[in-house]
C-alpha cells in the first residue's frame, strides 16, 4: 500500500531532522575532544586555567593599556604574520596572567593551538625526549608529542607560543641551542611569539643567545609592565 504524499514528506523531514541532530552532536563531541586536547597540551595548569582577560585587575592606565594591547593582539591574531609581544617587568605584575589569558583566548575563541611554557620547561621536555621513538596514536585526542622532533614541530608550529620566564634558567650554551630549534622553526613559519621576562629587553640577548634574540625581536612590540606587584594578594582561583 502506497503512503500518502503528506505522510511520506513528514517521515522524510523527521529523518532529515534526526540525521542533522546526530551530525551536530557528533561535531560537538569532536570539538569538545579537540578542545580538551588543546588545553591538555597548552601548558596551562592550576591558577593559569583561571587566568582570563576578564579576571585581570587593572588599577591604573598603564595596566589598562597593556591589557588592551594583549587582547587586541590575539583577537586579530594572524598565525602566519610573525612578530609578537614582549611583556617586560618585575615579578608579580601579572605578566604570566596575561600570557595565559592570550593562550586561553586563542584556544577557546579562535579554536587554534597555543602554548604557554617557560624556557626551562621546554628544555626539560626536549631533554626528556632524548632516545624516545614515535608511537602510534596521533589520531587520538589525548595524543601528545613524545620525540624531540615531534616536540620541536609542535611548539614550532602552534598558532601562538608564550615563552614565559625568559632568563630564569641556567643560560648555558647547550640550553640556548636546544631552545633555538623551536624559535628558529617559528621564525621560518612566521608564527607569532609572546616573550615574558623580568629582565630588561636589552639584557635578554645574553639569556637567549644572539640568534634567538634577533629572531624573537623582529617585528615584536615591547610592553612595559612596571606597575606595583600584586603578589601579596591571594588570587588563587575560587572553586
Amino acid at each position: 500500500m502506497t503512503k500518502c504524499p503528506d505522510c511520506a514528506k513528514a517521515a522524510a523531514e523527521k529523518y532529515a531532522a534526526e540525521e542533522a541532530r546526530r551530525k551536530a552532536e557528533a561535531e560537538e563531541a569532536k570539538q569538545n575532544d579537540l578542545l580538551r586536547r588543546r588545553l591538555g597540551q597548552s601548558g596551562l595548569k592550576g591558577r593559569m586555567l583561571a587566568s582570563t582577560f576578564g579576571s585581570f585587575e587593572c588599577s591604573g592606565k598603564a595596566q589598562q593599556d597593556v591589557l588592551h594591547q594583549c587582547r587586541d593582539f590575539v583577537e586579530n591574531l594572524n598565525p602566519e604574520a610573525g612578530g609578537g609581544l614582549w611583556l617586560i617587568g618585575p615579578p608579580g605584575t601579572g605578566k604570566t596572567h596575561l600570557g595565559s589569558a592570550m593562550v586561553q583566548h586563542v584556544i577557546r575563541e579562535r579554536r587554534m593551538w597555543a602554548c604557554v611554557l617557560s624556557s626551562r620547561e621546554i628544555i626539560t621536555m626536549l631533554r626528556a625526549s632524548w632516545g624516545k621513538k614515535a608511537v602510534s596514536g596521533s589520531g587520538s585526542w589525548d595524543w601528545a608529542p613524545q620525540t624531540t622532533e615531534e616536540i620541536v614541530e609542535h611548539l614550532g608550529s602552534v598558532a601562538l607560543l608564550v615563552l614565559d620566564e625568559v632568563g630564569n634558567s641556567f643560560n648555558t650554551e647547550a640550553e640556548q641551542v636546544q631552545l633555538f630549534d623551536v624559535i628558529d622553526l617559528r621564525y621560518k613559519l612566521c608564527r607569532p611569539t609572546v616573550v615574558i621576562s623580568n629582565l630588561p629587553a636589552q639584557e635578554m640577548k645574553k639569556s637567549l643567545g644572539d640568534r634567538s634574540y634577533d629572531r624573537l625581536r623582529e617585528g615584536a612590540r615591547v610592553l612595559q609592565c612596571t606597575w606595583t606587584s600584586a603578589r601579596g594578594i591571594n588570587r588563587a582561583p575560587v572553586a
